[in-house]
């Protein structure tokens, strides 16, 4: 649900002052205004690291451009050395690929996948205190008012509960990297999608 008195435009002043410009922070991904997004897909904070700017892919009077993002993300992940012992990786992490079949399964929501922290690492036990920074995750809280939030994994599932929102929380069984099949995120769409619209008819 879109802010009263927030514009697209003041979105992004207000985001940029409070993440920087540029930054290596990722608060969020979608495609077209994060305004109008009423469903929130949230994570303890994004996996892969990125050398990409994040307002590389901001359009003013658009939004966030997912599909130059998804190319950059694939590109970039294809570059990565691999890790000792490893002779291969996908792709797209599991953790991406089953956020994209929640987004399929989602018909009819506009779904931001974002994390309570907007800092990357490659495991959460390697993010360093000083980026577990909530402020980003809280500003998006406030100025979307999303209707429906869906959390994967239990550091987040227990993050979220520090948050005062109205929106409808609904915590999955599992972390979506893992013991996550690719149609029990479409299911974890499709029922984040029935109750945002189920809150629209009946308006708190």
């Amino acid at each position: 649900m879109m802010s009263s008195t927030m514009t697209l435009n003041g979105f992004e002043q207000e985001l940029a002052a409070l993440i920087g410009r540029p930054t290596d922070l990722r608060p969020f991904v979608c495609e077209g205004s994060p305004l109008s997004c009423d469903v929130f897909l949230v994570g303890f904070n994004p996996a892969t690291t990125m050398e990409a700017d994040f307002w590389e892919f901001w359009r003013p009077d658009y939004g966030y451009d997912k599909v130059a993002w998804f190319q950059r993300y694939i590109e970039e992940r294809a570059a990565k050395p691999l890790k000792p012992g490893k002779t291969r990786r996908l792709p797209i992490s599991p953790t991406r690929r089953n956020m994209e079949c929640f987004v399929e399964g989602a018909v009819g929501a506009r779904v931001l996948e974002t994390n309570i922290y907007a800092a990357a690492s490659d495991d959460m036990r390697s993010l360093d205190v000083a980026s577990r920074e909530i402020a980003p995750f809280r500003f998006l809280l406030d100025a979307i008012r999303p209707k429906v939030i869906v959390v994967h994994g239990k550091p987040a599932v227990e993050a979220i509960q520090r948050f005062d929102t109205p929106a409808k929380v609904i915590a999955s069984d599992h972390h979506f990297s893992r013991k996550t099949s690719k149609e029990a995120a479409r299911t974890y769409g499709a029922t984040a999608a029935k109750e945002s619209r189920e809150a629209t008819a009946s308006p708190r």
